[in-house]
């Protein structure tokens, strides 16, 4: 350690050593460990590809808007390594494939990229629309807005709409999406493809995704808190759509009746049939 002789007493010992430390090379350190191969299959049949349209939802936002939706029976189911994180529909009412992702369990950051592409690959759609959520504790605005105020939110590869500047506002800089949203959105801006992403205001901050990928648990699937107005989601649901190209779906999302909880030994009855690839 270098002391300066002219100074008064001898530095503490973190104020010299630490940052010169963390650039050293430690050989008995770990060695760096080679990005490891995600395996996304997808499981079931697709029907018609390409897709005219893709619509994905995610979260716990998708627990609650699937439950309104009527998406019918699932027709695939999209694994990542082993595990169940996303399940596809092909409602009679749209033209488009429903994805509802990430409602049994969560993807860690280094698995999005590989699934989104897997899932566009797969599908090729024309077009496509995400239904999500910001939390508006994080967001930065030059104002504080209380999540009773808070808008609906979009981000687009393209210009948007006059339906999404009518109702929402745009999801601003320096605010970053971080949930596998954003890797759906970045692979269609590299293919200058469209993509809408459409944002509900959550009113808690989301943990951050983990770091290993948990088993898929369907337990809670219908006991998602939901703080979302009715009004609101519907409001986003006609907007994914006409981002679509499937303007006049308002009718096709009705608020889904309050869940009750079922007694020990009960089988809850669940709206929406998901078990077929578990």
């Amino acid at each position: 350690m270098d002391v300066d002789p002219l100074a008064e007493s001898v530095p503490p010992r973190h104020a010299v050593e630490s940052d010169e430390e963390e650039d050293e090379y430690n050989p008995l350190g770990p060695e760096p460990s080679a990005p490891k191969p995600v395996d996304v299959q997808i499981v079931g049949d697709l029907g018609p590809v390409p897709a005219q349209g893709l619509l994905v939802a995610s979260g716990d936002l998708a627990k609650f808007w699937s439950r309104g939706a009527n998406l019918g029976e699932q027709i695939a189911g999209v694994f990542v390594d082993e595990i169940q994180v996303g399940l596809l529909f092909r409602p009679s009412w749209t033209k488009s494939v429903v994805l509802v992702s990430e409602v049994t369990t969560r993807l860690p950051l280094w698995a999005m990229h590989p699934y989104a592409r897997a899932v566009l690959d797969a599908l090729q759609p024309s077009s496509v629309a995400l239904l999500g959520t910001y939390d508006v504790p994080a967001y930065i605005a030059e104002e504080r807005i209380a999540y009773s105020d808070a808008p609906l939110r979009y981000l687009c590869t393209d210009a948007p709409t006059s339906s999404l500047t009518s109702s929402a506002q745009p999801f601003a800089p320096p605010n970053l999406v971080t949930a596998t949203a954003a890797a759906f959105v970045a692979l269609r801006a590299q293919r200058a493809a469209p993509a809408t992403l459409v944002l509900v205001p959550a009113p808690h901050i989301a943990p951050p995704a983990p770091r290993a990928l948990e088993p898929s648990s369907f337990a809670h699937f219908a006991d998602a808190p939901a703080p979302w107005p009715p009004a609101l989601v519907s409001t986003a649901h006609a907007l994914v759509f006409a981002a679509l190209g499937e303007p006049g779906k308002d009718a096709a999302w009705t608020t889904p009746a309050p869940e009750k909880s079922s007694l020990p030994g009960q089988e809850r009855k669940r709206p929406v049939e998901f078990g077929m690839y578990i």
